[in-house]
Formats: C-alpha cells, sequence, structure tokens
C-alpha cells in the first residue's frame, strides 16, 4: 500500500466516522516504512531522518530551551512529547500516571484573533473548537490514534484519557474554567498591546466580554455526556503525539470558535467502535 495515500473522504458526524478513522488507521499500520520511523521515534533517536511521521518540532527550535526550562528540544521531539521538561508546568491542569490534562493555549474566540493584530490570522486563527476546549495528553510516547499502542489492551489508553478528564471535571471543574479565562483574558492583552490598533481592540472589547459572561454559566453546566472527545489521525494532525481533543457538544459553545478542524474530527467513541467491531 502506498504510504501516501492518506487523503479520503469524511462523512458528517463526529460519531459516525468508523471508516474514516479505519482507512487512517490501516494505511499507516500497512506502510513499512512508517513503523520504521515510529520504532526509532520512540526510541528517541535523534540521527534518524523522518520523512513520514508529521508534527515534530520545526527545525528553528532543535537545540534550545523553550520557555526557559530544563530539556533542549530535540530532532524527534514534538510539542507534547515529555510535556513537563518542556512547558510551563502551570499548562497541567490535572496529572495521572498515563497522561495529563492541559488548558488549550490558544482562546476559544475567533474574534480575539484579527488580521489587523497578525496578518498570518486571515490565513490561520489558531483559537480552538469551542468555549472550554481542553487537551489530554498520554504522558509515553505514542504518536496518533492510528499508533497501535494507542489502542492496545482494547483501547486502554484512550478510556484512560478520556475517563482523566471527566474526573478533573467533576471533581475541580474550576480548574478547567479558569484555563479558559486566563486564556481568554492573555489574548485580549495582546491585543490591547499593539502599538497603533488600540482602539479596535477597545472597540471589541465589550462584546467579547459579554459573550463570554453569556457562555461560562452554560460551560459550567455541562455533564458527563456533553462533551466530544475526539482525536485528529494521521496525516491530518498537526502535533505527532497522541493529544485527545475534549469540547462542548452544545453549538451554542462553538459559535465564537473555529470549524476548519471538523472534517477531520473523529470521536473516541467512533474508534472504540471500529476496534470492538474489529475484534469481533
Amino acid at each position: 500500500m502506498d504510504c501516501g495515500d492518506l487523503r479520503s473522504g469524511v462523512l458528517d458526524e463526529f460519531d459516525n466516522r468508523k471508516e474514516f478513522y479505519k482507512d487512517r488507521r490501516d494505511v499507516f499500520r500497512k506502510c513499512k516504512r512508517a513503523m520504521v520511523e515510529l520504532a526509532q521515534w520512540k526510541a528517541q533517536n535523534n540521527e534518524y531522518e523522518y520523512t513520514i511521521l508529521n508534527g515534530l518540532i520545526p527545525k528553528s527550535v532543535i537545540g534550545r530551551t523553550v520557555n526557559g526550562f530544563v530539556k533542549p528540544m530535540a530532532k524527534c521531539d514534538t510539542w507534547f512529547s515529555e510535556f513537563k521538561l518542556h512547558n510551563d508546568n502551570s499548562l497541567v491542569l490535572s496529572e495521572s500516571a498515563d497522561s495529563y490534562v492541559i488548558g488549550n493555549m490558544a482562546s476559544y474566540d475567533e474574534r480575539q484573533y484579527p488580521a489587523w493584530f497578525d496578518a498570518k490570522y486571515s490565513r490561520s486563527n489558531p483559537c480552538g473548537q469551542a468555549f472550554g476546549h481542553s487537551l489530554v495528553i498520554s504522558r509515553r510516547r505514542v504518536f496518533n490514534v492510528v499508533d497501535p499502542d494507542a489502542t492496545a489492551n482494547n483501547c486502554a489508553l484512550l478510556k484512560e484519557m478520556r475517563a482523566h478528564f471527566l474526573r478533573l471535571w467533576n471533581n475541580d471543574q474550576e480548574r478547567v474554567i479558569r484555563r479558559v479565562r486566563l486564556g481568554f483574558d492573555q489574548q485580549n492583552q495582546k491585543l490591547a498591546g499593539k502599538e497603533g490598533t488600540f482602539e479596535l481592540y477597545r472597540s471589541l472589547l465589550p462584546q467579547l466580554e459579554a459573550d463570554y459572561e453569556m457562555l461560562e454559566p452554560r460551560f459550567r453546566a455541562l455533564k458527563n455526556d456533553d462533551f466530544v472527545f475526539a482525536f485528529h489521525a494521521y496525516p491530518d494532525n498537526s502535533i505527532g503525539h497522541l493529544h485527545m481533543h475534549v469540547f462542548p457538544r452544545d453549538e451554542s459553545l462553538r459559535q465564537f470558535s473555529t470549524t476548519k478542524h471538523d472534517w477531520k474530527t473523529i470521536s473516541v467513541r467512533s474508534i472504540l467502535e471500529a476496534e470492538e467491531k474489529d475484534e469481533e
């Protein structure tokens, strides 16, 4: 099978993407070169030339210590690998033996990323998929949901990642909400600090604040079944390290957020159903 034949169509709903997931999984796992690279990446081989695995760090940061933390970035690293060695530990909202829960580093509101602040935002808006968009990251080196280790032992890791977020939500949802507010405020501070555009920011702020105050109570009221738990399967991933996206199903909590990733978003429900069917 051709390793490059990895762009197929998708179904419309997150929970109805079993075949889409299976196509991505099967092409990756049947590619011998991908399996070789995967083994080298897990062995943290910085001499190897990675040509298939995507989402590794840019060459420009290799050898640099990012954000003043302990471990310089290496060729085989990603932004999420060995997370606490490369990132501000305050980003970690909860940790278990298998995973970290972190808040999205970008805010949820597309309007906070205007082209007058940075022209690149007209091409690629970094905001989240919803108010409260969070991530659950595997602590060990698992590349993506198509990596055999992601679904080993009856998808134990994926189930743990989902359960981990729900434990946090049910026991200390304030940690999640504080992170949402922090991301929102930090992006507003960036907008306010840009020379020559303060009036544009000031005209935008009242509506941003009003909408935040409208959305937060709705977010607080969410129950366990009100969240989407999902992945972006290779080659549609942006970071080459297993991470679960968690965001509300409620469309009102997505009204100011990006939809550009929806086409590639595969719910964990779709993945579990696909894996269970294959084991029958």
